[in-house]
């Protein structure tokens, strides 16, 4: 790992500590903010793919959004059928991430998921592809992605983090596009967040 990309990861978890430490400030400022500067970290940083067709990008988007949503459908099933002792945390989760004014919404879809894209997925984990085989390269991402949330304080978002991560992750490897990460991201967002709740 080269000083850049390890520089670029002492930032991300300094700016997710301050995002989701420092309430009662709203988490929705300061953690907007936070990826407006990874994104402009990672763009100065590292050039973008977006290898393929439009067309393509967006039904594999869709896709795999509605997919990984599924997925995590069936996990809140699994939780709410086993008796699993983690709902509360679900509760706790939504009431933190959950958009509730209208520039919530506007910050989390124009800002929060692409900027997540962009870093992870489009500087970090390209970055690591470069001397790193694949598979290692979309695990090893994923656990730094789901490492910088552990400042929630939340299992299910560690959890979340590294699943999604590393479905975002091959996503990216395989079609080589950005963009289609951005759109799934954007899909698995919008139904979690916005038209079918798990809570």
């Amino acid at each position: 790992m080269n000083r850049s990309t390890l520089h670029a990861l002492i930032l991300a978890h300094f700016l997710l500590w301050i995002s989701f430490s420092w309430q009662p400030i709203t988490f929705w400022l300061i953690f907007s903010l936070s990826l407006f500067l990874l994104i402009l970290y990672s763009i100065k940083q590292e050039s973008m793919d977006t290898e393929g067709s439009w067309v393509s990008s967006i039904s594999f988007g869709i896709g795999t959004g509605v997919g990984i949503y599924l997925l995590f459908a069936f996990g809140k099933w699994l939780i709410v059928t086993l008796q699993i002792p983690l709902l509360d945390q679900l509760t706790e989760l939504y009431a933190l991430v959950k958009p509730i004014e209208t520039w919530h919404y506007i910050v989390l879809f124009l800002i929060i998921v692409p900027g997540e894209e962009l870093f992870w997925r489009g500087f970090i984990l390209k970055r690591l592809a470069m001397a790193w085989e694949p598979i290692p390269a979309i695990l090893f991402a994923s656990v730094l992605y789901a490492s910088a949330h552990i400042y929630a304080g939340s299992t299910l978002l560690l959890i979340a983090a590294l699943v999604a991560g590393t479905i975002w992750g091959a996503l990216y490897l395989w079609k080589k596009n950005i963009t289609l990460c951005i759109i799934s991201h954007f899909v698995f967002n919008l139904l979690l967040l916005v038209i079918f709740p798990l809570l």
